[in-house]
């Protein structure tokens, strides 16, 4: 079943946290029709995270210490620089403990609103290149109306034996946005980069390299956030919609 044309719709726009190789990564966009209907009336609210990128990644064994993910060599696959550029290992204080080793993939996207909205970073638990992952990805939620955060997938692994393949296409994570009224269906398109979102946006940017309690920072972005950060990106093409 497809999701209702006719509901109503809140803008949210998707911006590349970097403008370099932009290109190479995939615009976020709704659920196929076929895999949202799985999910009931949950699905017409999902938008997919996907990889810009084919990569296999490779966990050493257990005796190895400290803990390193190593990128395997493929044909046509991610080099060592964009692995680099994209992977964080996870510190061990933020680990859920000793044997979850857990390591962090930037999905170089942020999203913003001007609707009061949460959004929640779910793995893509529809997909099935999902069921082949080494662990899961963990989850998130932050108020995106004040925090428009760079968005990061983080797979705890849970089998060593495994490796993480990732195909270009692939999801990599769900976002369920859900604003201050339940009905509404989120309206995606490109954000224009202005000033004062750039600003917002810096002002928020890895701040939890600073203490992992980000929370009581929310109440302050939130009261220094201007009345309006979102506006289409005018691309002379009418907006992308997804289809």
């Amino acid at each position: 079943m497809s999701p209702d044309r006719a509901a109503p719709r809140a803008p949210i726009g998707w911006r590349m946290q970097s403008p370099q190789a932009a290109l190479a990564f995939l615009p976020p966009e709704p659920l196929p029709p076929a895999v949202a209907a799985l999910a009931g009336g949950l699905g017409a609210r999902l938008i997919q995270a996907r990889a810009g990128f084919d990569l296999r990644v490779r966990i050493s064994p257990p005796a190895v210490r400290p803990v390193r993910f190593m990128r395997v060599a493929e044909p046509g696959g991610l080099s060592e620089a964009g692995f680099q550029g994209l992977a964080t290992h996870v510190l061990p204080a933020a680990q859920r403990g000793p044997d979850h080793p857990a390591l962090q993939l930037s999905l170089n996207l942020h999203l913003v609103t001007d609707r009061p909205c949460t959004l929640s970073l779910l793995p893509p638990f529809l997909a099935e290149s999902f069921r082949g992952w080494p662990g899961t990805l963990t989850c998130g939620r932050f108020p995106l109306t004040h925090w428009p955060r760079a968005l990061n997938a983080v797979l705890e692994w849970q089998d060593r034996d495994r490796d993480w393949v990732i195909r270009r296409g692939d999801p990599l994570a769900y976002l369920l946005p859900e604003f201050d009224d339940p009905a509404l269906l989120p309206e995606l398109f490109e954000a224009a980069d202005t000033p004062a979102l750039a600003r917002h946006v810096r002002m928020v940017d890895n701040v939890s390299s600073f203490g992992r309690n980000v929370g009581p920072m929310f109440a302050e972005a939130a009261r220094r956030r201007p009345p309006r950060l979102l506006a289409r990106r005018d691309t002379g093409a009418p907006p992308w919609d997804g289809a």
